[in-house]
């Protein structure tokens, strides 16, 4: 038996193991499989844009036509949020501002999320949790005192102030859909006045 068959079996052997709910009976992988294979900054920078582009459809559709509903990513800049709307009326007056951090993960073999490196006590309004899921993607969304409140564990012994969200029930994870970030952004009152 030679390394190369020895290497190939088990290769063969963990596939068999891990093809779990990313893959298909066929053996391919589901369609948001990349999303399980790509490093976490372009992970990262994928559920930034995700959650700029749904966010700037809900604003807009509950807004007057005539508002501009301006959403930037941020992101690459890494301060303190990665997503900023800024709404502004026909004068040109600001009359919401919303400030975003913006935490990509996905599904794990529990069927749940862990949102990583947290921060309490800096300059952002809401925490948006996107999941991705083999098929779907959902979503959870906290706001800041939630956060600061709610989580308690570090990412690890060796990174003080930057804490894991780990997604439970009360977390309020949904699919993300039109209707259902709608009604969340609704919930939480982000729209301002509209």
């Amino acid at each position: 038996m030679s390394f190369s068959t020895i290497t190939e079996s088990a290769t063969q052997s963990l596939q068999q193991r891990v093809q779990g709910s990313w893959f298909n009976a066929d053996g391919t992988p589901k369609k948001n499989y990349i999303w399980k294979q790509s490093d976490n900054t372009p992970k990262g920078d994928g559920g930034e844009g995700i959650v700029a582009d749904t966010l700037k459809h809900v604003f807009t559709k509950n807004y007057p036509t005539d508002w501009v509903v301006d959403v930037n990513v941020v992101g690459a800049e890494k301060g303190d949020y990665d997503v900023i709307i800024e709404v502004y009326d026909t004068e040109g007056n600001t009359v919401n501002t919303l400030k975003i951090e913006v935490k990509t993960a996905t599904e794990d073999s529990n069927k749940k999320f862990q949102w990583n490196g947290l921060k309490k006590n800096i300059d952002y309004d809401v925490v948006f949790g996107l999941g991705v899921r083999p098929d779907d993607f959902v979503f959870a969304i906290q706001t800041r005192a939630y956060i600061e409140q709610t989580l308690t564990t570090n990412m690890s012994r060796d990174v003080v102030g930057s804490f894991k969200w780990t997604s439970k029930e009360r977390d309020n994870v949904q699919v993300l859909t039109e209707e259902n970030l709608t009604r969340r952004v609704e919930e939480l009152g982000l729209l301002g006045t509209v």
